[in-house]
């Protein structure tokens, strides 16, 4: 029986697929997650002020800008304070608005409060 090198290639080419399908998958199955809680917590959620805490860049980019892991400090409107981070595409204006120390406003899920979504616009009673 002949050896044919067609078999390789065709091993080959299906090894390089699998491994492309499993990388998009393990980047974009989680921003579709996100996207979707965020996109719920900005309908249902509480606004509060936030400091934040840190600001660390992520080995990904959003079309074209780097990712940053920001992560915020709040108090819930029980008093309970809470730390928790998300992760969101910075332009290089961006990036110092965001940097430690500086606040902003967000919006928490009441039921799970480590679900964020930032809202940055100014709080007015009732949001």
């Amino acid at each position: 029986m002949e050896f044919r090198w067609i078999y390789l290639v065709y091993l080959f080419l299906a090894f390089v697929f699998f491994r492309v399908v499993m990388m998009a998958g393990s980047m974009v199955i989680p921003g579709i997650r996100q996207g979707m809680m965020e996109s719920e917590v900005r309908r249902n959620g509480i606004g509060v002020n936030a400091d934040i805490v840190s600001r660390n860049r992520t080995d990904m980019f959003d079309a074209e800008l780097p990712v940053y892991r920001i992560t915020f400090k709040f108090k819930t409107k029980e008093g309970t304070e809470v730390e928790s981070s998300l992760d969101k595409a910075l332009a290089a204006e961006e990036v110092m608005r965001f940097a430690p120390g500086n606040g902003t406003t967000i919006k928490y899920d009441p039921k799970d409060p480590k679900r964020i979504a930032l809202y940055d616009k100014p709080l007015i009673l009732g949001d």
